[in-house]
């Protein structure tokens, strides 16, 4: 896609074509810049600097992005510290297993070896810059770990028919600390990186590319606010209020906050020009934020709710599009269907808009939600009976619930507030506009099954296999779509590099020259399909790679 597209639905411009680039006045210079400062950026950053190389910061707001929002978890496996502390037994060719359902062909077979024999590595690089991770294993199945726990089960690795293929082990990596803790991982990365003499452009808007009259990449052009300004203030305020949950819930507040973040850019900013001598890394994090960029590539996920930062609107992306980079994978988006805890909606079953059983509710959300919005048009609902609700109401209250706002909260409006009762099957049905014959025999084969007389048509662990038996019967609704109870969502694909240096290639399938992307930017490890923790191992990953590589 070129600037021109009408699809194009950014603020990047068309580069910017000099004669002589020894004729410009550069308000800065430095070997490597990097675009966006959050996980992949910094793990970049990092690296580049500890090659020799003088580095340059550019970040839309003040570092961090998703990956300090986050819940700061790392997919890790083969043997991790933390997987021995807890006396887990894992190995590379168990995760490479297990990872290889999950990723598919996103990235070729010797790549995703690669993330697996590096990643008790990589936990390692992360642990020398003070990043804290622990083997306290969850006792419990869940979405995220409660308040202690910092070792769980974060994907399908557990699930029976992915434990047909690779033995399970927990791999989810939640770095120390109370509550969400994806600050804790990035601010030592970024307290070590300024101590290496990083220089960092706060609240500075990459606006387009500077190439030599040979076609080269040579420079950047920014819209700059100076940090210590009262815009510069207004800015920390916005992004205080982007990480309210109000912004979850409301995704018109983040569009408005993201509206005014562009007039104060506009109207305050001063355009600076920086030198690139070597090469450019870009890892300014998805476009999930961006909704016009949404309905483009994938319009069946509009009806979800956008999770990330407030700079999560496609520039890194559309950045490298305007020197040409090949996108794939733009259409992939990951809709997290969670509701466990509670466990007993796990106990119920989910079935689509016809009333057909589908899926394995102890399955992770990612896989859950896709399957909804690719292959059953968005709708579906969890069919409870009477004792199954109540005991999730049970589990969802505070207290039972210890992140509630995460976990508690959504359930409880998605039970109370999204959801059809009915004293038989046949009228639950009737009242969701389900085929009767479809829902009762989807029932009734699940209760056998629970009962032991026949075969499961999908299997899941015997701690969710609960007969729904006890009237009246409930439809909780979970469609994608459902507002009342939020299905969360990211972008999934980006820049097509080469896997093994991270340099952006053209839509010849050629290497772009200066021209590198990480993380989010690019299409990497977590493209297909996503599981917790396998989007910041892959910034890590891929951010690594790319710094290493442009400081060459």
């Amino acid at each position: 896609m070129k600037v021109d597209d009408p699809n194009w639905h950014s603020r990047i411009r068309a580069p910017l074509e000099v004669k002589d680039p020894e004729g410009v006045e550069w308000d800065d210079t430095a070997d490597v810049v990097v675009v966006g400062l959050g996980g992949a950026g910094i793990c970049a950053a990092l690296e580049a600097l500890r090659a020799g190389a003088k580095v340059i910061a550019i970040d839309r707001f003040s570092g961090g992005g998703a990956t300090r929002m986050s819940g700061g978890v790392c997919y890790s496996g083969g043997g991790t510290p933390a997987q021995k502390e807890a006396g887990v037994e894992d190995s590379v060719e168990e995760m490479y297993r297990y990872l290889k359902l999950e990723v598919a062909d996103a990235v070729a077979d010797r790549t995703l070896r690669d993330f697996c024999n590096t990643s008790v590595e990589n936990i390692e690089w992360l642990e020398n810059y003070g990043v804290q991770f622990r083997g306290t294993l969850s006792p419990i199945k869940t979405s995220y770990p409660a308040t202690g726990h910092f070792l769980y089960y974060s994907g399908n690795e557990a699930q029976a028919d992915y434990a047909d293929h690779a033995k399970p082990a927990p791999r989810g990596h939640r770095v120390v600390g109370d509550g969400l803790t994806g600050h804790r991982l990035f601010d030592p990365l970024l307290r070590s990186a300024l101590a290496l003499g990083l220089k960092l452009y706060s609240y500075s808007e990459a606006r387009r590319f500077i190439l030599s009259d040979t076609g080269q990449i040579v420079g950047i052009q920014i819209q700059h606010v100076d940090d210590n300004s009262k815009p510069a203030s207004q800015l920390k305020k916005i992004v205080r209020k982007f990480s309210n949950a109000s912004t979850l819930l409301f995704p018109s507040i983040a569009a408005k906050l993201l509206s005014e973040a562009n007039l104060i850019s506009d109207r305050d900013g001063t355009a600076k020009v920086i030198r690139i001598e070597k090469a450019v890394i870009l890892a300014a994090g998805g476009y999930i934020h961006n909704r016009k960029m949404v309905e483009h590539y994938a319009p069946q996920y509009l009806g979800a709710v956008p999770l990330g930062s407030i700079g999560c609107d496609g520039s890194g992306i559309r950045l490298g599009q305007s020197v040409g980079a090949k996108t794939d994978r733009l259409n992939h988006v990951s809709a997290w269907r969670q509701f466990n805890p509670p466990a007993a909606l796990a106990s119920g079953i989910v079935v689509n808009g016809k009333g057909e059983r589908f899926v394995s509710e102890d399955c992770y959300g990612g896989k859950i939600g896709h399957d909804i919005a690719e292959e059953h048009g968005g709708t579906a609902y969890i069919i409870l009976d009477s004792r199954l609700r109540r005991r999730a109401l049970w589990e969802a209250m505070p207290g039972k619930a210890e992140l509630f706002r995460l976990q508690g909260a959504p359930a409880l409006m998605g039970i109370l507030m999204s959801s059809k009762k009915a004293a038989t099957l046949e009228e639950l049905a009737e009242k969701c506009g389900m085929d009767q014959t479809l829902l009762t025999a989807s029932v009734g084969h699940y209760n056998r099954a629970a009962d032991g007389l026949e075969e499961p048509q999908f299997r899941k662990h015997g701690d969710f296999v609960r007969p729904i038996v006890k009237p009246p019967f409930y439809a909780v609704d979970i469609s994608i779509h459902n507002r009342k109870y939020l299905c969360p969502s990211i972008s999934l694909g980006g820049i097509v590099v080469d896997e093994e240096t991270g340099q952006a290639l053209n839509e010849s399938g050629k290497p772009i020259p200066r021209l590198f992307a990480a993380g989010k930017n690019a299409k990497g490890i977590s493209s297909h399909r996503y599981v917790s923790g396998i989007a910041l191992a892959d910034c890590v990953y891929s951010g690594r790679i790319a710094g290493r590589s442009a400081a060459r």
